[in-house]
């Protein structure tokens, strides 16, 4: 009787694997002009000369403090509220191109001599599937930071192909 071997784990005897750091996100055209407004966002409170500044200084108070960090609050939710509307605005965009490519698949199957029909609708159609890829992704990504399951049958029936 042959002997069983059973291969070694190269992952289990080296150091364990560390993500790489995430790399810091953009100042982007809205960051400038919040700041031109002398206002700020999460994107700008992370520069590295914010943070050194944040390290160095102080408040006379508690209640100054408390009153500092209540119009921060103010400002974040403001911001989510931003990135929430912009997330919604993106989904009512591809429920629109998800709706058009229907209506090309039909035109297609209803004019047959139509080449470049069939070349638009691979294009929306290709790129659908990159959005749907994308969107999996930054979900799975959050989710995972929050220790919830990710469940992969919530999106059958998507473009994933």
């Amino acid at each position: 009787m042959p002997l069983l071997s059973i291969p070694r784990n190269p992952l289990k005897n080296s150091a364990p694997l560390v993500p790489p750091p995430a790399k810091p996100p953009e100042v982007n055209r809205l960051d400038h002009l919040i700041r031109l407004q002398n206002g700020s966002t999460s994107v700008l409170e992370f520069s590295s000369q914010r943070i050194q500044l944040a390290k160095h200084s102080q408040f006379p108070n508690l209640y100054a403090r408390v009153e500092e960090l209540t119009k921060d609050l103010g400002h974040l939710r403001q911001e989510v509220q931003f990135y929430r509307q912009s997330f919604e605005n993106l989904q009512r965009l591809r429920e629109t191109g998800y709706d058009v490519y229907q209506q090309l698949f039909l035109v297609l199957y209803l004019d047959h001599n139509s080449d470049r029909l069939h070349e638009i609708m691979i294009q929306l159609h290709q790129g659908l599937q990159d959005s749907v890829r994308r969107e999996v992704k930054a979900e799975k990504a959050w989710m995972e930071f929050w220790g919830i399951e990710y469940n992969e049958k919530e999106f059958e029936g998507e473009l994933l192909i």
